[in-house]
């Protein structure tokens, strides 16, 4: 990656022409340099959103106004598809402003078979997750047969578009409320795939029950404890990580279904940091010990929550791992971690009083404050 590259500039003007040059291989009164002009000249000052959405909307010019038509010319000029298990790289981001035209200009009803074909064919080179949403919410009966004929697919990205496109808070994408008030329909997706030969795919199984744990966590640890029960290593492994928010929280079920009782015996001593007041751009460092209390070993998972200083005053938490330990009888470890307040895009500081408190399979122990200060 070129030094100064920001990820918007996946769509550059090489990408464009490239785009107008395959059109215009397959139809011949496509207004190449017109497309690529008209998109180029606007590019710069936007986002990565933004500059898809303009080229999806000057397809929108210059292809035919016929959506079948329109979508038969940009299918052929499709490559080959990916072969690998995970896409790397950015080439895929080609397709992005093609799935957001679908998504767009295809939700009439008569357009819904074009439109499904054209969301596959995306998805073997890049992802329809996103594009695919729109028609889960117009058209969720048909929509769903698709899916359900998709997740026994032998390609495995229409596979993981299953579940990665029914998620119901997937990253840059709108949220599926939907799902949210009741997944039903999106778990019976996922039982078929719970044992998935490729970790992309259960990857992506994970990652939707862990969302819908955000809202409805005794029905997945219902799931989970079920699925305990397959001799499947990799039904196992999406258990581990689709628990995820529910070891967070500390939910006592999730913890010992993972190994973690609760009723461990331990002791925390000596939580201290090693300065009182920290100044934004700076770090400091928190440390203590577990002693244990206990005749025999103990699977124990520590995390650290830090209730940061919001804008209104208040404190929130956010809880971050620290480790996964087999604490012998009668013995102690030593933790130390650094905390960074150095600025980043994800997360703002504020000045005032925040704490760091330890939580220990799902149990909160000592907590300590400092003062983050400009």
């Amino acid at each position: 990656m070129e030094e100064g590259f920001l990820f918007k500039d996946v769509f550059n003007a090489d990408l464009v022409e490239r785009m107008g040059a395959r059109i215009k291989a397959v139809w011949s009164q496509f207004e190449d340099k017109s497309f690529s002009n008209d998109i180029i000249s606007k590019l710069e000052p936007l986002s990565l959103s933004e500059r898809s959405q303009l080229i999806c909307d000057k397809l929108k010019i210059y292809l035919p106004e016929n959506y079948n038509e329109a979508i038969e010319l940009l299918l052929s000029t499709f490559d080959k598809v990916v072969e690998t298990s995970e896409m790397t790289g950015f080439e895929g981001f080609y397709f992005m402003p093609i799935g957001k035209y679908v998504s767009t200009f295809g939700l009439e009803e008569h357009d819904f078979e074009i439109s499904m074909k054209a969301l596959i064919e995306i998805t073997k080179r890049f992802t329809s997750e996103d594009a695919i949403r729109p028609f889960i919410r117009k058209y969720p009966d048909r929509t769903f047969e698709y899916l359900y004929q998709w997740s026994v697919d032998e390609n495995v990205h229409v596979r993981r578009l299953v579940s990665e496109g029914t998620r119901s808070r997937l990253p840059w994408s709108s949220v599926l409320r939907e799902f949210i008030n009741d997944p039903k329909p999106v778990i019976k997706l996922l039982e078929g795939l719970k044992t998935d030969p490729e970790l992309y795919v259960r990857r992506s199984v994970a990652n939707n029950l862990n969302d819908i744990a955000k809202d409805h966590p005794q029905l997945v640890i219902k799931i989970l404890k079920r699925w305990k029960e397959i001799e499947n290593k990799g039904t196992q492994w999406i258990i581990s990580h689709a628990s995820r928010t529910l070891l967070k929280q500390g939910i006592p079920e999730a913890l010992e279904l993972l190994g973690y009782p609760v009723d461990v015996k331990i002791s925390l001593e000596n939580l201290k940091v090693n300065k009182e007041v920290c100044k934004m751009g700076d770090e400091i460092e928190f440390s203590f010990e577990l002693i244990s209390k206990a005749g025999e070993e103990q699977n124990l998972m520590v995390d650290f929550i830090v209730h940061y200083m919001k804008a209104n005053g208040k404190t929130a938490p956010k809880v971050f791992k620290l480790s996964k330990k087999k604490l012998p009888a009668k013995e102690k470890f030593n933790f130390k971690k650094k905390l960074s307040f150095k600025a980043i895009s994800t997360r703002k500081y504020y000045e005032g009083l925040h704490e760091i408190e330890i939580q220990v399979n799902g149990k909160k122990y000592s907590k300590l404050n400092f003062q983050l200060k400009k």
